[in-house]
């Protein structure tokens, strides 16, 4: 419905760290970042005001890098192979993101991670 690749049944933003990798059918990938919602979110449901709705829910599932490419089916499971050392999770990354206080211990984190893209590093941390 929202363009999902792969939908992930109960996905839990604080139990995935941003740099961890996991397999998934025959594919590696990397946690990268949160989704964030944009004014094509509020087309789609006609209404603007659902943005808002989004954030203040903080479940924005999360964007993966590829790493080993490979097919993948319905049924396949998420597979944590490496976890994130010294990483914050996708749900924290998400709310920090749209507060007004930025949390300098996790602003920290996102800079040095560098599985994170290098300009959302540079748009939050000023790299």
């Amino acid at each position: 419905m929202f363009g999902e690749n792969v939908t992930v049944l109960n996905l839990n933003e604080k139990a995935i760290h941003v740099g961890s990798i996991y397999k998934i059918g025959g594919a590696i990938i990397q946690i990268t970042q949160p989704r964030e919602p944009c004014y094509k979110f509020g087309v789609k449901f006609g209404n603007q005001d659902i943005l808002e709705q989004f954030v203040n829910n903080g479940l924005s599932g999360t964007y993966a890098k590829v790493l080993k490419p490979g097919f993948i089916k319905k049924g396949d499971r998420l597979q944590l192979i490496k976890q994130a050392k010294n990483s914050l999770n996708i749900h924290q990354f998400f709310k920090l993101i749209f507060s007004v206080n930025k949390n300098k211990v996790l602003l920290n984190k996102i800079a040095n991670n560098t599985a994170i893209p290098l300009d959302k590093r540079k748009e939050l941390c000023s790299v």
